[in-house]
């Protein structure tokens, strides 16, 4: 099965071109995957998408945007850990189901993927691709709630793991979290439309405004009436942060967990700088064996 620890994903909704800042905002995101990229959108009727392997600039040009119709959009950038490049692990993905079309994207790993997805095969499913991603669309499926919300959160509620995902159903853009707050997913605003994003870099390239981090354990529904907030579990008592978004994996110019990039890195220098001579010296020592080992 094929986990993705590091993506980028962005949604808009009540966007002019929402294709084109769907674009604009993953071309924000390429340092987050380049494997590969994709974006589907709604007019309010009809769901539109175009994926590909490769990097942002080069799957979308002007004819394709134009062809991504509607003022709805979700993007994904992909950066897979484990298993084969395929283009049926493309994200987002998208399925027909009882309540019509919805596609997902996703950032994170669902640590009961197996397990889920083989009692689903035994009961029946059939999956189309290696993707942890995936199970949850079945999940949400095979749900009995009556709205797409209360379906959303019964599937949300038997998975495992780290999640910021993103829905797109003909009328709304659907953002989650999971209860540990394990990656970012940040909302802003754009005039009177909205849009969500792995990292804040991505409001700035399309013109948005950040407005708040979407909680652990939320999930923000942007639809006619702008962003409604409905908390589908309670916060972990400990929230479980990756420090590699710090580290390694966001700009320096966003604003991830709520702070900026470049700040909490010189941050970390100073304190790292503080650190006692002696325990510096019994690092380099200890790097020097490993090396030499090596």
């Amino acid at each position: 099965m094929k986990f993705r620890e590091e993506c980028a994903v962005f949604g808009c909704c009540g966007v002019d071109g929402a294709a084109e800042t769907a674009y604009l905002g993953l071309y924000a995101l390429q340092h987050r995957g380049q494997e590969s990229t994709g974006i589907i959108t709604s007019d309010g009727s009809r769901i539109y998408e175009h994926r590909d392997l490769g990097l942002v600039s080069k799957v979308y040009g002007a004819e394709t945007l134009a062809r991504l119709r509607g003022r709805l959009s979700i993007g994904h950038n992909r950066y897979s850990t484990t298993g084969l490049t395929s283009a049926a692990n493309i994200q987002p993905m998208l399925v027909d189901c009882k309540i019509g079309k919805i596609a997902i994207a996703h950032n994170g790993n669902l640590v009961n993927a197996v397990e889920l997805r083989r009692a689903m095969e035994l009961d029946g499913s059939i999956f189309r691709s290696t993707t942890d991603s995936e199970v949850i669309l079945h999940l949400i499926a095979r749900s009995r709630a009556g709205t797409i919300e209360e379906m959303i959160v019964e599937a949300l509620s038997k998975v495992r793991g780290a999640f910021s995902l993103v829905f797109l159903t003909k009328d709304r853009v659907i953002a989650a979290r999971d209860p540990h707050g394990f990656r970012p997913l940040c909302l802003g605003r754009l005039g009177d439309a909205h849009v969500v994003a792995s990292e804040s870099c991505a409001f700035d390239i399309v013109g948005a405004e950040y407005q708040r981090e979407v909680a652990p354990g939320e999930l923000c529904v942007l639809g006619g009436d702008g962003p409604q907030f409905i908390r589908w579990s309670e916060p972990a008592a400990k929230l479980n942060r990756c420090i590699f978004e710090f580290i390694y994996f966001s700009r320096p110019d966003s604003r991830v967990f709520g702070e900026n990039v470049d700040k909490v890195r010189r941050m970390l220098g100073r304190r790292l700088a503080e650190e006692p001579h002696d325990l510096l010296l019994r690092d380099r020592r200890v790097h020097r064996r490993v090396a030499e080992d090596d």
